[in-house]
């Protein structure tokens, strides 16, 4: 359930947002590291001006919701198309031409890349965390063709503890910046646990977002109006970003509210959670699975195929288990 970093800087037109900036930033050296209202909801009356003092903050008493929250991230994120689907597919169907074997996703959410996988035709396995997110994929599979649903799987797991049946994957991948949700760790028992599942001669694909020095800088009410609505109403998401040098933590405190655009009239809390992501360099990536008994064959900088450069957009690893010598 990661963001991209577009989602960072986008304010909301016609509203007072105050930035906020840390008074200490970290240097490029250290260690290399330089997104009607619902039941319950409460309404916030005052228009919009910072969630540092101002109407949007988190509130510290009400739980997250994952029910709901999965239903956002739906809105914010609705289907898989275009380059984005299309590299998917060309990646399981080279992998598919080297070894025969499904397709495993690791932090699959409501099945988005799943989804359009099956639609081309792969046999394809989501493992997720969150049951929420499970019961959404698996809701969105069952208004499919039966011949789509039965080339889809779903499973609630730990992307670092699973097991699915050793070697058995021709393709194992962690897409939309997913990976980064664990600690140094956690990415090192999940590429333990993507080797052992993959087929001989398999692929695993790694797909991250660049940090660039904005990943490293603290900053609030970073707001947004999503693409579609909530119950009929606008949906505005704000969050408050946060990076700590010592741990490398990248925190996210996300609100969604639903609103009618107007500053003057009142908006209502939808949902809220917080998310922790672990951004690396790309030669710390490559590191990191040269370790894990990998070689990568191939990098992107975007889903259209182009090289890893200081511009790009994604960061994308392609690797096999190293071969012995």
């Amino acid at each position: 359930m990661a963001e991209p970093p577009s989602t960072r800087r986008r304010k909301v037109p016609g509203r007072k947002l105050r930035l906020v900036r840390p008074t200490r930033r970290p240097s490029t050296s250290t260690d290399g590291r330089s997104d009607p209202a619902a039941p319950g909801a409460r309404p916030v009356t005052e228009p919009v001006s910072s969630s540092v003092g101002g109407t949007y903050q988190r509130q510290s008493e009400r739980p997250e919701d994952w029910g709901v929250i999965a239903a956002l991230y739906d809105i914010e994120h609705p289907t898989c198309r275009g380059d984005e689907a299309r590299f998917w597919h060309d990646r399981a169907t080279e992998a598919r031409a080297v070894v025969v074997g499904p397709v495993l996703e690791l932090a699959s959410g409501s099945g988005r890349v799943c989804l359009a996988l099956a639609r081309k035709g792969h046999r394809v396995t989501g493992l997720e965390l969150s049951s929420s997110m499970v019961q959404r994929a698996t809701a969105r599979s069952s208004k499919l063709s039966s011949s789509i649903r039965d080339r889809t799987t779903w499973v609630v797991g730990d992307m670092t503890d699973f097991s699915l049946g050793d070697g058995t994957f021709s393709l194992v991948f962690v897409a939309f910046n997913s990976f980064w949700l664990l600690d140094d760790a956690g990415q090192d028992q999940c590429l333990s646990m993507m080797r052992r599942h993959l087929a001989p001669g398999g692929r695993i694909i790694i797909d991250v977002f660049p940090p660039t020095v904005q990943d490293y800088t603290d900053e609030d009410a970073i707001t947004q109006f999503l693409g579609r609505k909530w119950h009929g109403r606008s949906v505005l998401r704000v969050k408050d970003y946060r990076y700590l040098i010592e741990s490398n933590e990248a925190i996210s405190d996300v609100r969604y509210y639903s609103t009618d655009r107007d500053p003057r009239s009142p908006a209502s809390m939808i949902g809220q959670f917080r998310y922790t992501l672990h951004p690396e360099l790309s030669e710390r990536v490559e590191a990191r699975l040269s370790r894990a008994g990998f070689t990568v064959i191939e990098t992107f900088g975007e889903y259209r195929g182009k090289p890893i450069s200081p511009d790009s957009t994604r960061a994308i690893f392609i690797a096999t288990v190293t071969q012995p010598d």
